[in-house]
């Protein structure tokens, strides 16, 4: 294995070889760590333009157990504000890249091509997955060079994502587009009489600053982006600025995903109506939880189900983000244009969950998010990422309660500010789901009680967690997913192990 050292100057060699003919999409470096202020003047009006749906990929082919994809990460264009393309890197050369649509027991393999000139890997976010598929950041895929990850899809119907995880590099690589829906699907999904087809509509929401000429705008990793993440003025859904879905006057599934790099989201509806959640990040809740608020943190899904019929044709509902004002506090707009039947419903018993016992656990082990001020790097338990460093070794088939703290530990706390304590830090957990067992002692909210593969830790709070680790073995990571934090040392490894004389495979 490379070590950290060896794989950046190996990408930087790579990128002095390639030269401009590979080209960082047609953008300099000064745009690349935020190279002009933010224009406006190119933007359309809120509300004009219809919501993109990413297209659903195709398989090349198939056979009797799998289904064999092809993918190639390239420089594309994409229109999002007025009178200009603004350059990205996306999956196919698309932003959001193309949607994989998998069953519950069928095996997916994807061949990913790299065609752009800096290194980059691919991680199935929420995928149960053998550690070689998982996509770590030293795991790189070089220009020109190819990888194939093999996802097992044994786990329950989910909305998860894929996107680009690479060394100290991935703000900026998802910051460009490098990102895309997995939805998986089985039978007790099927079973329900949820909305389905056109009316079950996967959206990815993002946010980003733009320079005069159209480009993105991702800024340097310090000052306020080091201490709260790459967070743009401007709201996109599946690409595009504020867009508008016309919508009939009947029930719809919206698959919600903060894809931000950074900023997290207080989703409601101008109506003041209510939504139905009926999923979060490992699938279906045990049952549907009305919610006028959903807060979503970076990476954190909510599959919510919305009734229009409610509401007299010609109405416009707008999605609102609490957390935002001006420009930040539309995130886009339904109009009710037409009648429909309408035959789904929301059943009050959706998927039964089993809880785990806390009893069970073996051991608790405690994760504290910091701050290293002199070196200016995210600590968890005080050390910032090393790739040759194991942090835990859980025991196959064991439960562990992990305490993630955001300050918690220090209520005492009066010395100078520390930004670690100051906002929230999403705690996601690889190659496997959890339970939140309580917040500061308390039990967490209902919608907190399906299976979650991120956790929002907000200030001065505790979150512990119960993690069954009955996924595969080997070494998988744990992070926080403000995507500046993880580039900046806030990352760990953990090593599931077998017992003593066990060395078969686990799955």
């Amino acid at each position: 294995m490379l070590t950290r050292r060896q794989f950046l100057k190996l990408g930087a060699q790579f990128s002095a070889v390639a030269g401009a003919a590979l080209v960082l999409p047609q953008i300099s470096l000064a745009e690349r760590v935020g190279g002009g202020a933010p224009e406006h003047t190119l933007m359309n009006r809120p509300f004009t333009v219809p919501l993109p749906i990413p297209r659903v990929l195709e398989p090349v082919r198939q056979d009797e157990t799998t289904d064999y994809y092809e993918m190639t990460m390239r420089a594309g264009q994409k229109a999002i504000v007025a009178g200009a393309r603004t350059p990205i890197w996306g999956f196919e050369g698309e932003f959001p890249g193309p949607t994989i649509v998998a069953r519950s027991g069928r095996q997916v393999v994807v061949r990913q091509t790299n065609a752009l000139d800096v290194p980059v890997t691919v991680h199935l976010h929420g995928g149960i997955v053998p550690p070689s598929s998982d996509g770590m950041p030293m795991d790189q895929i070089l220009p020109g060079m190819s990888r194939e990850y093999t996802y097992p899809n044994k786990q329950p119907a989910a909305t998860l994502w894929y996107h680009d995880h690479a060394m100290d590099e991935t703000g900026l690589h998802c910051y460009m587009g490098l990102c895309g829906f997995y939805l998986i699907h089985d039978e007790v999904e099927d079973a329900l009489p949820l909305p389905k087809g056109e009316y079950d509509v996967p959206l990815a929401i993002t946010d980003r600053a733009f320079n005069a000429d159209g480009s993105f705008n991702y800024p340097a990793i310090e000052g306020d982006t080091l201490m709260h993440g790459a967070m743009g003025d401007t709201i996109l859904v599946n690409g595009q600025r504020q867009p508008r879905l016309a919508v009939a006057n009947r029930k719809y599934r919206f698959r919600i995903l903060n894809a931000s790099n950074a900023r997290p989201y207080a989703f409601a509806l101008s109506s003041g109506a209510a939504m139905t959640q009926v999923g979060g990040d490992g699938g279906l809740l045990p049952a549907p939880v009305e919610r006028e608020v959903i807060r979503l943190d970076a990476a954190e899904r909510a599959e919510v189900v919305i009734d229009f019929s409610a509401y007299a044709i010609g109405t416009r509902v707008v999605l609102t983000n609490l957390l935002g004002t001006g420009e930040l506090s539309k995130v886009m707009c339904f109009d009710v244009v037409r009648e429909e039947a309408d035959d789904s419903s929301v059943p009050s018993v959706l998927r039964p969950i089993e809880r785990i016992d806390p009893a069970t656990a073996v051991m608790e082990r405690n994760f504290e998010f910091g701050f290293d001020e002199a070196n200016g790097l995210w600590t968890i338990n005080g050390k910032s990422y090393d790739h040759h460093r194991i942090d835990a070794q859980p025991v196959h088939g064991t439960t562990e309660i992990w305490r993630i703290s955001n300050g918690a530990s220090h209520s005492d706390h009066t010395g100078p500010f520390n930004p670690a304590y100051d906002h929230s830090h999403p705690f996601h957990l690889h190659g496997i789901f959890f339970q939140v067992l309580d917040r500061n002692g308390q039990r967490p909210p209902e919608w907190e009680m399906g299976w979650k593969d991120t956790v929002s830790v907000g200030s001065q709070e505790a979150v512990r967690i119960l993690v069954r680790f009955d996924g595969y073995t080997g070494t998988y990571m744990f992070h926080c997913h403000k995507l500046e934090h993880e580039d900046r040392g806030m990352m760990g490894h953990f090593e599931v192990v077998t017992n003593e004389g066990d060395h078969g495979p686990h799955h």
